[in-house]
């Protein structure tokens, strides 16, 4: 299995030295270098490898076509469900980003996108909220991310491009659609995500996953499809609708748990608080090397909210009036 990939590729990602921090706030009225992201992302002013912070905001950012290796940075999302991670609660939206050839080493983190397109290799897309994510580069990092697809009626995640790694990410179900589909042309790492739908996989290394799959017969049957190139290990699976994995299906691979009872998550709090693993989860310790299933264990845990991992402030406090005045900030560093 991949697992030495995982560690030294999101090590060379992570750690990279940001350049010039560039503010991106379209609130009017606001101080900051740029109020449009297209704009910042297409000025002279700002160079390859700079990083774009992008303010929260009620109004949404506009569209964008990124040609040169930026990194963008968003506050994070559900942040009025989880208290005590940012001191303004409004997220950073746009409705579509589109890395395009030449942005290869690009990063965005802590963003809400509708759509987001990768044409280019070597992109980590990493703690974003996305409706719909489309990879046809190689060398592409998928990594902490909420997936969260409104209106259910296309493909969650999909995959064109060699030599992925696809981690830690919440991947909900699709009435039409796919979870998750890869082409024939994809390869990679599968591993810590959990999937409420269906799937394609080629060339895939699977494991630490949870799977909750409907059977339906009267409209798709069954849709877990994988090739012969495509391994699963240590993966917990739960079906729906009185059917059965075990019975119904041939999965290749070791230490795989079939049609577990029980209660998996903590089932309450936050959109993705939810699917913390509750006291005697079945997914606690079924992992490779015992560690968890899900999208909270493994090597790069979920991180609630998507929030980035640069330091931010999440509470300040001063008073209204006075000659002196007594200022309390506190902040993390989300590493």
């Amino acid at each position: 299995m991949k697992k030495s990939l995982f560690t030294i590729v999101l090590a060379l990602f992570v750690s990279a030295n940001f350049s010039t921090v560039w503010n991106v706030n379209n609130i009017p009225g606001m101080a900051a270098y740029f109020n449009n992201l297209d704009v910042a992302c297409t000025s002279s002013d700002v160079a390859d490898y700079d990083t774009l912070y992008v303010y929260g905001s009620p109004s949404l950012y506009s569209d964008v076509t990124i040609t040169r290796p930026l990194t963008i940075i968003g506050p994070g999302y559900f942040l009025n469900q989880n208290p005590g991670l940012q001191n303004n609660l409004t997220p950073a939206t746009v409705n579509g980003i589109l890395f395009e050839v030449g942005s290869s080493g690009s990063l965005i983190s802590g963003m809400t996108l509708t759509n987001l397109n990768v044409n280019a290799s070597n992109v980590v897309v990493q703690r974003n909220c996305i409706d719909r994510l489309c990879i046809y580069g190689s060398n592409c990092i998928v990594l902490q991310n909420y997936i969260s697809n409104p209106q259910m009626y296309q493909t969650e995640i999909y995959v064109d491009g060699a030599n992925y790694l696809i981690a830690n990410n919440y991947i909900p179900g699709a009435q039409v659609g796919f979870s998750f589909q890869s082409t024939g042309n994809a390869s990679g790492v599968f591993a810590n995500n959990i999937v409420e739908g269906t799937c394609y996989f080629y060339n895939a290394d699977v494991y630490n996953c949870i799977f909750k799959c409907i059977f339906d017969d009267s409209y798709w049957g069954w849709v877990f499809s994988y090739d012969a190139n495509t391994s699963f290990h240590h993966n917990v699976f739960r079906a729906m609708n009185n059917w059965s994995w075990q019975t119904d299906t041939s999965i290749t691979g070791d230490g795989n748990l079939y049609d577990v009872p029980g209660e998996l998550y903590v089932a309450t709090g936050s959109p993705d608080g939810y699917y913390q693993l509750c006291p005697g989860s079945p997914a606690r310790g079924a992992g490779i090397n015992g560690q968890d299933c899900g999208i909270f264990g493994g090597l790069e845990p979920y991180r609630l909210s998507g929030i980035p991992a640069i330091p931010t402030i999440y509470e300040f406090t001063a008073p209204a009036t006075g000659f002196v005045i007594p200022v309390q900030i506190k902040a993390r560093s989300n590493n």
